[in-house]
């Protein structure tokens, strides 16, 4: 019995190993797919430059969010007093007027830190005032201070306000990453456009060289007596017609290299980056898909689905903390410590004069109150966003579905256009030795051809579209960006900055 257990978890670890050495071998081939298209998308990455300016938003909303937490950062204030004064007084004893006058020196010193019990702060004075026909004085004190609300929580409120700060960095955030993954689908878009018309172009130069062909033959067969002046006329015009296909979608890949160089910030951008297999590349596609997958990655990386969760979030602690604010303002200080003045500068350092005290304030506004108000307002725009995020679910969920049903029908569609492209290609190959035996026209020869243009282009059609729709579903579920390895928006922050250097105000003037 031991031995059989033994030999079953013994086949178990064999499969195991197997199975983690074929899906490795697998991921290592799609990789190896994938490598013109993840080298296209990261020269897009590169050179866009609304992904560089969308690079610089995301320092700026990292500086805005340092800047919103700065404010739990400790406080030091550091000041230094000079100050003379001089007053006139009668003397009664002498019966005269005279002038008294008093110079003040001295620095004071401040430490400053908002806590969960509320804020504190550290003060020390020092001073010496000297005055006229008397000694002179000195002063020092040393005062803690502790401020906090009774029914306002410090504690809540200095968490509510860095949720806040974090939720607006994530908004910030999931837009950047949405301008990301707009900006590599509308590339995506141009690229198999321009692969679809760059195959076109093939179709229609071959098209050129086949009536060429037709041509001299139609010459050859008058020559000969076997034609006629109309097949000649027609494999002539059948000819010119070519000629201007070919040079119309000559112009349409003109247009389709313009767009990509806009995309690439760069139009003398090197076209062999474009010439890329569809059917290498849709043998990355994995042949099962699981809906659930999809839907829990597009809840977890979609940009716009982020954003309002972010938003979400954002406002229900902008709404805690305007409740909390709509509370009495009702606050209590206590301070306590010590101070010394005297005459004698020893004396006064020693501080020996100690004292407290403890203050309760209300505050309150004789109009309207503004906190109570936001506290409706943020009540009713929290109950708006709780709708918009639950619409949001919906919105991804059909999305994810309908992406996931148009490519299998694609995948399905491709399989039907490839046997229509077989069988086209069978029977024009038929009719071309039909037509060199005289036993069709130019005319049916010509028709047959095109069918079987028009079925290679669908072909490739439909490899782009499934291609495509591939990589919308990536798109919807929010990895495309993960898939095409150019997920990572810090290192654009880091691309040459000198073509967009700010040029002095000077300069700026004088143009």
């Amino acid at each position: 019995m031991k031995n059989k257990k033994a030999v079953i978890l013994v086949v178990l670890l064999w499969v195991n190993l197997i199975s983690q050495a074929w899906s490795q071998e697998t991921a290592s081939q799609s990789k190896d797919f994938l490598e013109p298209l993840i080298s296209f998308a990261r020269q897009v990455v590169e050179g866009n430059r609304d992904l560089f300016s969308a690079a610089q938003d995301a320092e700026t909303n990292m500086l805005q969010k340092h800047k919103a937490l700065a404010a739990f950062s400790p406080q030091l204030s550091y000041s230094l007093e000079r100050s003379k004064a001089t007053q006139s007084d009668f003397n009664s004893i002498t019966g005269v007027e005279e002038d008294y006058s008093s110079r003040t020196n001295g620095h004071s010193s401040s430490i400053s830190q908002r806590t969960p019990l509320g804020r504190l702060s550290y003060d020390y004075v020092n001073r010496k005032s000297e005055y006229t026909g008397s000694k002179t004085s000195y002063f020092n004190s040393l005062y803690l201070n502790w401020q906090t609300g009774l029914f306002r929580n410090d504690w809540q409120l200095n968490s509510l306000e860095r949720r806040i700060a974090h939720a607006n960095y994530d908004v910030g955030l999931a837009q950047i990453d949405s301008i990301l993954l707009d900006v590599l689908q509308r590339a995506m878009k141009s690229l198999f456009d321009r692969i679809l018309v760059v195959r076109n172009e093939t179709l229609k130069k071959n098209n050129l060289t086949f009536y060429e062909t037709m041509v001299e033959e139609a010459e050859v067969k008058l020559k000969n007596g076997m034609g006629s002046e109309l097949d000649l006329k027609q494999a002539r015009m059948r000819y010119r017609q070519a000629e201007t296909d070919h040079e119309e979608t000559i112009l349409s890949l003109k247009d389709q290299d313009r767009r990509i160089g806009l995309l690439l910030g760069n139009l003398t951008w090197d076209r062999k980056v474009a010439g890329i297999d569809l059917e290498e590349l849709l043998n990355s596609i994995p042949n099962k898909l699981d809906e659930k997958e999809f839907l829990r990655k597009a809840y977890k990386f979609r940009p716009d689905y982020r954003l309002i969760e972010s938003q979400y979030k954002l406002r229900k602690s902008v709404f805690k903390r305007a409740r909390i604010m709509s509370r009495p303002d009702i606050s209590a200080r206590l301070r306590w410590g010590k101070q010394g003045r005297s005459f004698d500068k020893d004396l006064a350092a020693d501080m020996k004069d100690k004292s407290w005290s403890v203050s309760v304030t209300y505050s309150t506004s004789l109009g309207p109150e503004e906190d109570k108000i936001d506290f409706t307002m943020e009540k009713a725009r929290l109950k708006a966003f709780a709708a918009r995020f639950e619409q949001k679910k919906d919105d991804v969920e059909v999305a994810i579905k309908q992406a996931i049903d148009r490519f299998r029908f694609y995948r399905k569609n491709l399989a039907s256009l490839k046997a229509s492209e077989k069988l086209a290609k069978e029977v024009l190959d038929g009719q071309r030795l039909n037509f060199q035996l005289g036993k069709i026209s130019l005319l049916d020869l010509t028709r047959y051809q095109q069918d079987f243009n028009n079925a290679s282009l669908s072909v490739v059609q439909g490899e782009s579209r499934l291609m495509l729709s591939w990589l919308d579903l990536l798109y919807e579920s929010g990895i495309l960006a993960n898939y095409l390895q150019v997920d990572n928006l810090k290192r654009l922050s880091a691309m040459s900055v000198s073509e967009y250097e700010i040029e002095p105000l000077t300069n700026v003037s004088e143009k």
